[in-house]
């Protein structure tokens, strides 16, 4: 058998209990009870102490999702006003840009190579009328020419040919 000597001590220090509970018996009880309550109380005392730090960490927690919460509704509430505003925007410019185009519609570009790109406000006449004035017009330029033409034959002053004779002046 394999004896090892540290089962001698164990013995020893067995047999020194046995002997000091049956002599101390009493007092060792109340000394056992009262270390016993004081290892309770300090239990207890180290449970308060982590449920209050979980309550500050609980309580500083929920301020900060509190915070991020009210963040990202404030964010949306100012993304939703900002879509707002530049919907009204284009809305405003798109029915500007109308009026603008119903206006333009009734002015014309004003005439002649020194424009420089100018609109008229009054609207020109149309096609239709716009050619009978001109036919009107060319009618009378011709009577003009006419009668300025039988003007001119009427004097009595004779008129020598030249080499321009075989050229018809229009007047």
């Amino acid at each position: 058998m394999n004896f090892e000597p540290q089962w001698l001590l164990y013995g020893i220090l067995f047999l020194l209990a046995l002997v000091l509970i049956a002599r101390f018996g009493k007092q060792l009880l109340l000394v056992v009870i009262v270390l016993g309550v004081l290892l309770l109380i300090l239990a207890l005392s180290a449970q308060a102490t982590a449920t209050r730090q979980v309550a500050t960490a609980a309580t500083v927690s929920a301020a900060g999702q509190t915070a991020g919460s009210v963040t990202a509704t404030m964010l949306a509430i100012v993304l939703v006003l900002v879509l707002l505003v530049a919907g009204g925007a284009v809305l405003y410019l798109w029915l500007r840009l109308r009026r603008i185009e119903g206006v333009t519609i009734a002015r014309r570009w004003t005439p002649g190579p020194n424009a420089h790109w100018d609109r008229t406000d009054t609207p020109t006449a149309a096609p239709l009328e716009q050619s009978l004035n001109t036919l009107v017009q060319l009618e009378l330029l011709h009577m003009l020419r006419e009668l300025h033409g039988q003007r001119q034959a009427s004097p009595a002053l004779t008129v020598e040919e030249s080499s321009d004779a075989d050229i018809s002046w229009p007047w």
